[in-house]
């Protein structure tokens, strides 16, 4: 598994949803904005422009439906892990199985969703994932 890469405090709370449905896009990106405390929110319609996005800026977290035009969720999830980028991926999607699941997390994918997803956990798990990211590494 790939080191994770520390963040710049400016990058600690910064999310990227990627999603071809632009209403439920739009929803992810309104969610966490109000649910994720301090959380800065940006979007993307499909994995190609998550990549230039990503090339641009520093993620913590990519938040990517699995299935989408141009770059898959998947093809996004191996472009960030080969780039070695320091962030977490999780995958949300109605289209996904066992062995779509088995092979993002292989990839290392932080966590695999299938919708509908409550929107009460998401907010969580994101929550969770940008605290684990910006918390202090203990000394060995």
């Amino acid at each position: 598994m790939i080191a994770e890469q520390a963040l710049a405090p400016s990058a600690a709370r910064r999310v990227l949803v990627v999603e071809d449905l632009a209403d439920s896009r739009q929803t992810l990106k309104d969610l966490l904005q109000v649910g994720v405390e301090q959380a800065e929110v940006d979007a993307a319609e499909d994995g190609v422009r998550a990549l230039e996005m990503l090339s641009e800026r520093p993620y913590s977290l990519v938040l990517t439906d699995l299935r989408m035009p141009k770059a898959s969720g998947m093809r996004l999830l191996r472009e960030i892990r080969e780039r070695q980028l320091p962030c977490a991926v999780v995958i949300v999607t109605g289209h996904g199985g066992v062995r779509e699941a088995v092979e993002a997390m292989r990839l290392g994918a932080y966590d695999f969703l299938t919708k509908p997803v409550d929107p009460q956990q998401l907010v969580h798990l994101v929550d969770r994932v940008l605290r684990e990211r910006t918390a202090p590494i203990p000394p060995a």
